[in-house]
């Protein structure tokens, strides 16, 4: 996961400004009358994120042609977003495509490694239509974290996925990803999470939903696996010039200066345990 600043926009500018270029006059109509919802829904929002109890907003449940806020239905709040603020023509594309370029160096917050290419909203719009343009719950992310996300929301404070906006510090700060050497032909990396002892409870478990939310397992195995194709050149040349002892000071370097730039990026993961694997710098490598 990746830190990202939370987004400085304000909520009802954000909600005014998408649905002033609404044309159904009583569509805005019905839509301006429940704005004072929207700022509060919004106000709970933040109050609720920076307690970790996000998973405490009900969801709404209703159809989409029934009322959700008002008079207003939910398909129509989640038309605030899909026609007022993604359109390329809309005003509000302008704070869309702002929040999109917050992701670090185009890359996907919730994985680390897709390319940012879309909005995700944290907490879905088809749950929470009163969501659907506030600035903090639309997160720059890549198509597979977007759509290949479980659809289930957390019921406990333990089943969140992290919030890039809201959980930094030791979930940034603090390695909790690692991996493993499966001496298989060629070699397989296989990643789990184990968060550190001094942490709560409840950020032991979250870390693990978050990993499972996002399939990271397998799609970081995946990017292992290519890059492992990549190394194998670079590591054989290196070991006719240095030796063994001169693969495992490059994997270190390699585990260090990812390490320093992300402490919990699958590479840093994947660089350790090749440090660690005496099959891998052994001869691993060339199978």
């Amino acid at each position: 996961m990746r830190a990202l600043a939370t987004p400085n926009d304000d909520p009802q500018e954000v909600y005014q400004k998408c649905i002033n270029s609404i044309t159904d006059e009583d569509l805005r109509t019905r839509l301006n009358l429940v704005t004072n919802e929207i700022v509060v829904a919004a106000t709970n929002y933040k109050q609720k994120v920076k307690a970790k109890q996000l998973y405490s907003i009900p969801p709404n449940n209703c159809e989409d042609d029934k009322n959700a806020l008002g008079t207003v239905t939910k398909k129509e709040l989640k038309d605030v977003y899909s026609s007022h603020m993604v359109g390329r023509s809309k005003p509000a594309r302008a704070i869309y495509d702002s929040l999109l370029s917050q992701s670090p160096l185009g890359k996907c917050p919730f994985c680390g490694f897709g390319q940012a290419s879309t909005l995700d909203h944290y907490l879905p719009k088809a749950k929470y239509p009163q969501f659907s343009v506030l600035p903090f719950n639309l997160v720059p992310s890549c198509k597979d974290c977007n759509t290949g996300k479980s659809t289930a929301i957390a019921t406990t404070a333990e089943g969140q996925s992290l919030h890039p906006y809201f959980d930094h510090q030791n979930f940034i700060d603090d390695q909790w990803l690692y991996a493993e050497v499966i001496q298989t032909t060629p070699a397989f990396i296989r990643f789990s999470v184990k968060a550190p002892d001094h942490w709560d409870d409840v950020s032991k478990i979250r870390v693990q939903s978050h990993f499972k939310a996002f399939k990271l397992a397998s799609r970081y195995s995946l990017e292992a696996g290519n890059q492992l194709a990549c190394l194998r050149y670079s590591l054989v040349h290196s070991h006719q010039l240095w030796g063994l002892d001169g693969i495992r000071k490059q994997l270190t370097i390699e585990a260090q200066s990812y390490s320093r730039l992300h402490s919990n990026s699958w590479q840093t993961a994947m660089f350790q345990a090749l440090v660690a694997s005496d099959w891998y710098c052994n001869g691993g490598f060339q199978l």
